[in-house]
């Protein structure tokens, strides 16, 4: 604090206008009366009085104006675990306020908001992320957007529709887009921040999100669009969807496409369809659910990816499945291994080591291979033209991490989104089986399961096994 309010402040206690004992602080000061018992309760520790002090001196208006001191005051309530300080010195800092400007040292004030959990400084943070570190942008962004932040859900929403620092997938907008617009009506508007509050166009969550859902429902199948409202309203805090829909575009490098993860790792090769000697003809006898898992059950690994050795070790790893297509390759979806620099394929005691060797992103098609080692494929390839709605079909796949786990259910519909045919079913898939098998009642592979709508019993959704050999 400058010498001239030290000085003044010394003179008011010691003519006795002010009694430090009975010095209160618990409103912005307007007085120099009320400036001395600020001044003698922030001495005692009064963090709230010393951010207090800050606020007068900090302000230009004010015949107090002294920026020099209202730094200091800030800084000693900061010091002392007042959220509102840091964002005053972030300001000071990051504007120029009162002081030169000095983005790297307002971004240490930044760091210690988000470290205390203050939501408007995660958003400034997942911000400035979205250009420098997409990941953390995401990351950042998910966690407050499960918390009920509507305006991370909007950013999100935003994202998705754009794609970029997150993948292009216009269900997975309007999802957002949905639950934003449904917490904007029943929540007290979130902390923001200029910084932040300049990606968009309105005030509120309530109408940034009517008009960003009008936007995108004009643009999705009525089916599609349906479902994933449907499972919008079904949202709770605490949530993060799983995939919504199909990809229109994959994220930035950096970036696994559900919105998580960190960026070093190699890239997926471009994509080549799997040979046409490897699309075996179907078989037509059926068997029953025990037969169907005898018999393919051994063409699904359990995928293991991590970005690093260390992070596998401390099981820090990312789960999936992938089916055997001959002895050394295997198909899976490329979110499961997307960014990952150590692959493992695991069968009981078997564990390879897999290199992806192409892929499509944006149609979430992957394909890997093994070596040394040997495979057990699938059987025979069944053709998309030959798929009816109603047959019974088996999914086999790792939820959880939990290998070879059957579920049994119909085909309910047959979907294609622009050039990428997906085969709906009811049979499960839950986070984990993403990359495993979908079967028919004779054992031939008919999709790699590949998102479900999340809480909405049956939508789940595969690729065509045909279509990896296009």
């Amino acid at each position: 604090m400058s010498s001239r309010w030290v000085w003044t402040l010394a003179i008011l206690v010691a003519m006795g206008g002010v009694s430090p004992a009975r010095a209160a602080c618990v409103a912005r000061p307007s007085s120099t009366t009320e400036l001395a018992q600020c001044s003698t309760a922030a001495t005692a520790g009064d963090i709230v009085a010393a951010r207090l002090l800050g606020d007068v001196m900090g302000d230009p208006t004010q015949r107090h104006y002294d920026p020099a001191a209202a730094l200091s005051w800030w800084e000693q309530a900061a010091a002392g675990g007042d959220g509102q300080a840091l964002r005053r010195l972030f300001d000071a800092h990051w504007y120029g306020r009162g002081t030169p400007k000095d983005p790297a040292k307002a971004r240490t004030y930044l760091a210690k908001a988000v470290a205390g959990g203050a939501a408007w400084a995660r958003l400034v943070r997942a911000v400035l992320a979205e250009t420098e570190e997409p990941a953390l942008a995401a990351d950042l962004y998910n966690g407050l957007a499960a918390e009920g932040n509507c305006l991370a859900q909007l950013r999100l929403a935003h994202g998705h529709d754009r794609g970029g620092w997150v993948e292009k997938n216009r269900s997975q907008a309007l999802y957002w887009a949905t639950v934003a617009g449904l917490a904007g009506r029943s929540e007290q508007s979130p902390d923001d921040h200029p910084l932040f509050d300049a990606r968009f166009h309105y005030r509120d969550c309530t109408s940034e999100a009517y008009f960003l859902r009008g936007d995108l429902a004009r643009n999705l199948a009525a089916d599609l669009r349906a479902q994933v409202e449907e499972a919008a309203a079904a949202w709770r805090p605490g949530r993060i969807p799983d995939r919504q829909g199909p990809v229109d575009a994959p994220a930035a490098v950096g970036v696994s496409p559900a919105g998580f993860g960190s960026a070093a790792a190699s890239r997926i090769p471009e994509w080549r369809p799997l040979p046409g000697t490897l699309q075996r003809p179907a078989g037509r006898s059926r068997l029953g659910a025990e037969e169907v898992f005898a018999t393919v059950g051994r063409s699904v690994y359990v995928v293991v990816a991590a970005r690093t050795e260390e992070e596998l070790k401390a099981r820090k790893g990312r789960f999936g499945s992938a089916v055997a297509m001959d002895e050394r390759t295997v198909v899976t979806n490329c979110h499961v291994i997307d960014e990952m620099s150590v692959i493992l394929l695991r069968q009981g005691n078997q564990t390879l080591r897999a290199t992806p060797s192409g892929g499509d992103p944006a149609s979430d098609r992957c394909q890997m291979t093994v070596s040394p080692g040997r495979l057990s494929a699938a059987p025979g390839i069944r053709a998309w033209d030959d798929l009816r709605v109603g047959e019974t079909v088996y999914s086999i796949g790792s939820p959880k991490g939990l290998e070879a786990t059957l579920g049994q259910g119909l085909i309910s519909g047959l979907r294609q989104v622009k050039a990428t045919r997906y085969v709906q079913t009811s049979a499960p898939i839950s986070q984990g089986s993403s990359g495993g098998g979908l079967f028919d009642s004779s054992g031939n592979l008919v999709g790699i399961t590949t998102f479900h709508i999340r809480d909405a019993d049956g939508l789940n959704f595969a690729i065509a096994a045909e279509d990896f050999f296009r």
